[in-house]
């Protein structure tokens, strides 16, 4: 009897001491288990943490290592860094509306010009002169700057609007040393110049674009300062005109620079072809130095 009591109490003293192992590792792995989830999302938490501040450091950095630049109020976007070998020295800000513009005042109008002097004759250093070929006679890039009384090769598309004419102009545009005229007469409107007093001033205005004599260009400067797309196909003048916009629509700078160029290039819409026919039989274009290469799209 006491027996079968004792193995009695001593299964159950058994019973209840596995049952309270059981609970106990099931406690721990709980509890490790809770730990390991707390952990993960700090770990996460953590990482999210890290990017975050690297994301911030680098557009901290961005922001102070990047050159100014803001839009003023002709839709002119200009900066402040170099151009060709000019480097910007004291910069100048000024406020226009809500908006802060700066720009190199150190450089002078001679600065500009030697260092775009320098990036043309980077730019002509493989060009292979024409030679008394297609009835120019140059051997060297002084033969075909105005500025050193030489002749460029100037060229004329003639057209109307959807021509392809754009593309084209971009074309001749691609060629090393060219100074691209946008369509100059854009300030006439959406048509094309027909009576005597428009035809004697959209002539007056291609003459001189096509010897880089802003003198007198007036309404064309002001039409440019309101819609500055009529320089923006002209990349080699608007990359100096976003850097030293105070410079941009002077006629005693835009002259002497488009004067380096030793080929121009025009692209005209809006004249008709009888005017056309005047400009392009202008003895100033139509001698045997001067000539000018005419392109009309029908």
């Amino acid at each position: 009897m006491s027996k079968t009591s004792d193995s009695t109490t001593i299964s159950l003293l058994t019973g209840a001491s596995v049952d309270s192992a059981s609970r106990t590792r099931a406690q721990h792995r709980i509890s490790l288990s809770t730990k390991r989830r707390k952990m993960s999302r700090r770990a996460n938490l953590i990482g999210i943490c890290g990017v975050c501040s690297l994301c911030l450091l680098l557009l901290i950095a961005t922001t102070q290592h990047r050159p100014a630049s803001m839009t003023i109020s002709n839709g002119m976007s200009v900066g402040v860094g170099d151009i060709s070998g000019v480097q910007t020295g004291y910069v100048d800000r000024h406020h226009v509306g809500t908006a802060s513009v700066a720009y190199n005042m150190t450089a002078t109008i001679a600065d500009v010009l030697a260092a775009q002097r320098t990036k043309i004759l980077t730019e002509m250093e493989n060009f292979e002169y024409p030679q008394g070929r297609f009835g120019v006679d140059a051997e060297k890039l002084s033969d075909m700057t105005p500025a050193t009384n030489g002749t460029p090769v100037r060229s004329v598309i003639i057209t109307t609007w959807r021509s392809g004419s754009t593309f084209l102009g971009d074309i001749l545009n691609a060629m090393p040393g060219n100074f691209y005229h946008y369509e100059p007469l854009l300030s006439f409107g959406i048509n094309q110049v027909r009576d005597a007093a428009e035809g004697a001033e959209a002539l007056h205005m291609l003459r001189h674009l096509l010897h880089c004599n802003y003198t007198n260009m007036q309404e064309y400067l002001e039409y440019g300062k309101q819609h500055s797309y009529l320089f923006e196909h002209n990349e080699r003048l608007w990359s100096v005109c976003k850097e030293f916009p105070h410079f941009c629509w002077q006629p005693k700078f835009l002259s002497p620079i488009c004067k380096l160029f030793p080929m121009q290039s025009m692209k005209v819409v809006r004249l008709r072809l009888a005017l056309a026919k005047t400009l392009l039989e202008d003895n100033r274009f139509t001698s045997q130095k001067s000539p000018i290469r005419k392109v009309l799209q029908k």
